[in-house]
């Protein structure tokens, strides 16, 4: 996969994320998303975890791991994508 097609990748699970914070905020407050194709894959309680099922189930390393805060913080790519 190409890194624009990555990147691309990367963005709309941001994106999908960003749109549906609020209502994974009810009870997955402080939890972490592993987000692929647009979709929530599951929740866990730290981000190792997420980052360890995600490398497992998407060896091309092309996932997402998001805190479930209200304000979460976008620190560019690094922060969309677990490598």
């Amino acid at each position: 996969m190409s890194a624009d097609a990555r990147r691309v990748e990367i963005d709309r699970n941001f994106d999908y994320f960003q749109r549906y914070v609020a209502e994974f905020m009810c009870s997955h407050a402080g939890e972490y998303a592993l987000l692929k194709d647009r979709n929530v894959v599951g929740f866990f309680r730290t981000v190792r975890e997420a980052d360890n099922v995600g490398h497992q189930r998407y060896p091309d390393g092309i996932y997402s791991v998001q805190e479930v805060d209200d304000q979460p913080i976008d620190l560019g790519w690094f922060s969309r994508v677990a490598i």
